[in-house]
């Protein structure tokens, strides 16, 4: 039989922390649990414990006894949010642990430090040790430093154990929680994974149980540092995410994002430590014992629409998109499918999707080439990936009748003529009778689309002739559609702004996290433009403008493109640096709270079919300032609900910059009214009731 034994666990009421006060009181150990509830739980308490709540800085007054072994979890951990609460994490982690430590020197007990293995790694990317990404890792890096040197100062016994991503019964699903419990979550309420740069991040996911016997075995008999506690296989953020199921959605990697962990479990190995659980047999059991919320109540294996739609767009959802892809799911997710189904047909880009899956109510039918998860720069750089472009334009069209064979469909939609207006083109000749809608989406200068197509001429001629209806999102299209030959009516139908804008999505403390982790000081003016990094969109014409503004007032450009080296190198030349943030990628879901997070938005833009983020912008009430080109002119009036500049003017950019910030009042008049105006015609809620009744019952009558 176990010797029994006094022992205290720090951080008892927190996940991991629980599992072990369990597996020792199970073991016949008295055992007192020290934890401040800061993320540990009530909920976690287990029979035959002593709970005492404090912080460890008091350890000394709240816990008299002296325990024969100190196990030390109660610690702050998570790497991401301690960016923007530095204090909080350094009161946890370096100030209670301190205490700790002079309490485990009093006493001469043996201590058991949970270390974090975030010291052994690295972010490729940038070449930043794993222990500098943030002021968690740096804590912890330092803190199992002290311990070792403790030891040798003062000769006591200790081990320093290691945990990699471990997962299990009793893990948080809220902002301090674990991933697998975050994926966990999302599948149970059907909500997409959002995943952090491209997701191929591997980790070794460990069981909590495997790391709590790790662990008792490093009080047991270890001493000294490197008990890693790992699982032998690793999985990226992807596999994680797959084998859950739903749907996919990409961020941009934060600052504490990190490649790969290096790991060595040999020491923990040697005390006779085996690893029993699998990351998949725990997900397959999870998925075994619980059912996902029921989201939708169709059964679309029954499901006998009045009507179905077939759409052609060349991306689409998980792939990287823009706005058009937003669009149709805007669209067709507020469209009932007993009244209209939608088919598409898309390109693959991704080996990893499958060919064929449903995405709401949109039944996507992938083809063409593929990488696995490919990056969003390999889009145009990867030869597979280019041929696609060329291939979808005929084979879409093949595609696209050959599944009318098998769903008669009443209509064809083409998302955006340049793109997918020729399959379009193609299937009407050889099924002339099917009713055709064409949506202009265009976002380029039509001058240079129509030069780009002028290989294809007729047929793109065609694809604006042989339409039953052109649908387009702004005056400008309208006239380039009349331009082109098509002599019907245009129907306007604009694009919604992003629901999230519209809405109060986010906290003001997420608001608030994130412009301490942009570096958001007092006083600052933070410009923004969450477009794509291209010349188009003048992200050019505001990093000059800097120049001739006050040194507090700084740009974040929010996106990626194929400008964005150009764009890094004008921020060198011009000597605006530490001026201007480039964020990378950041995904349409939480693309608002960088919006939210920010004073003016900036919009320059040389040309625009719309400017759907810039409609967005609106609908946050952040004031406008914009060139008023193409589309824009629909909704971006001069001192009514925009300030209008000539596009490449970074002098008069500045001016009407510093014109916004000498006039707050105005400011607020004027981002108000416009506010009202995107309520009133920019609701994805109105659109989607605009398009049915104007367009698809209309096309398909």
């Amino acid at each position: 039989m176990t010797e029994r034994k006094l022992i205290l666990v720090t951080g008892g009421a927190g996940f991991i922390g629980s599992h072990l006060c369990e597996r020792l009181a199970k073991d016949g150990h008295k055992v007192i649990s020290l934890d401040n509830y800061f993320t540990g739980s009530r909920e976690n308490h287990v029979p035959g414990v002593e709970y005492r709540e404090g912080h460890t800085k008091d350890i000394e007054k709240l816990i008299p006894e002296t325990p024969d072994i100190i196990y030390h979890l109660g610690e702050y951990s998570r790497v991401r949010h301690s960016l923007s609460e530095p204090a909080v994490t350094f009161d946890l982690n370096i100030d209670g642990t301190l205490a700790v430590l002079e309490y485990w020197r009093d006493r001469r007990s043996k201590l058991v430090y949970a270390g974090s293995s975030t010291k052994f790694a690295y972010r490729k990317e940038d070449g930043v040790a794993g222990k500098d990404l943030a002021p968690y890792t740096w804590g912890k890096a330092t803190m199992s430093d002290l311990v070792v040197q403790y030891g040798r100062w003062y000769d006591l016994p200790y081990a320093i154990t290691y945990f990699y991503n471990v997962y299990g019964p009793r893990e948080r699903g809220d902002q301090y929680g674990t991933f697998i419990e975050t994926i966990h979550q999302n599948w149970l309420h059907g909500l997409p994974h959002r995943i952090s740069g491209a997701g191929n991040q591997k980790r070794p996911f460990t069981h909590v149980l495997d790391t709590v016997e790790g662990i008792i075995l490093a009080g047991e008999k270890g001493e000294g540092d490197e008990y890693g506690i790992c699982a032998a296989e690793s999985y990226s953020l992807l596999d994680v995410a797959r084998m859950f199921g739903g749907h996919l959605e990409y961020s941009s990697p934060t600052k504490s994002t990190r490649s790969v962990e290096p790991v060595d479990s040999t020491k923990v190995k040697a005390l006779g430590w085996k690893q029993r659980y699998t990351l998949p047999a725990y997900i397959a059991d999870t998925k075994h014992n619980e059912a996902p919320m029921e989201t939708n109540s169709t059964d679309f294996a029954t499901l006998k629409p009045k009507k179905r739609i077939l759409i052609f767009s060349m991306v689409y959802y998980p792939n990287f998109h823009g706005g058009a892809e937003p669009a149709i799911k805007g669209i067709t997710d507020r469209i009932d499918p007993e009244d209209f189904e939608f088919h598409m047909v898309t390109c693959l880009w991704n080996s990893n999707l499958p060919r064929v899956e449903r995405y709401g109510n949109v039944l996507v039918h992938r083809i063409g080439f593929g990488l696995p998860d490919p990056r969003f720069e390999d889009y145009g750089k990867k030869w597979q990936l280019k041929l696609n472009k060329y291939l979808f334009q005929l084979f879409g069209g093949l595609k696209g009748l050959s599944l009318n064979r098998k769903y008669h469909y009443d209509g064809i939609w083409a998302m955006m003529a340049h793109s997918a207006g020729i399959p379009a083109a193609i299937f009407k000749l050889f099924s002339p009778k099917t009713p055709y809608i064409l949506t202009l989406q265009e976002g380029d200068p039509v001058e240079h689309i129509e030069k780009v197509m002028k290989p294809v001429w007729p047929l793109f001629k065609q694809a604006f002739t042989s339409a039953t209806i052109v649908q387009s999102i702004s005056n400008y299209l309208s006239d380039w559609a009349r331009k082109m030959g098509y002599a019907g009516e245009v129907v306007l139908v604009k694009n919604g702004a992003n629901p999230n804008d519209l809405k109060q999505t986010f906290s003001q403390a997420e608001v608030d996290e994130l412009k301490k982790e942009l570096g958001k000081k007092e006083g600052d003016i933070f410009l923004v433009n969450t477009s794509r990094l291209v010349h188009q969109k003048g992200f050019d014409t505001v990093i000059e403008a800097l120049t001739h503004l006050p040194e507090n007032v700084k740009f974040v450009a929010v996106g990626d493109g194929e400008d964005e080296g150009k764009l890094k190198d004008l921020t060198k030349e011009l000597d605006v640096r530490g001026r201007v943030i480039f964020t990378g990628r950041v995904d349409r879901s939480v693309v608002t709270l960088y919006r939210k997070a920010c004073d003016i938005f900036v919009a320059p833009s040389r040309s625009e079919g719309l400017g759907n983020a810039f409609v967005s912008a609106l609908a946050s009430k952040l004031p406008l300032v914009t060139s008023g080109v193409g589309g824009i002119a629909d909704y971006a009036v001069d001192g009514e609900t925009a300030w209008i500049v000539p596009p490449e003017d970074p002098v008069a950019l500045a001016e009407k910059i510093k014109e916004v910030i000498a006039n707050p009042e105005k400011a607020r008049e004027i981002s108000t009214r416009a506010r009202a105006m995107i309520e009133r015609d920019y609701d994805w809620d109105k659109i989607a009731v605009q398009m049915r009744e104007h367009v698809f019952d209309v096309a398909c009558a």
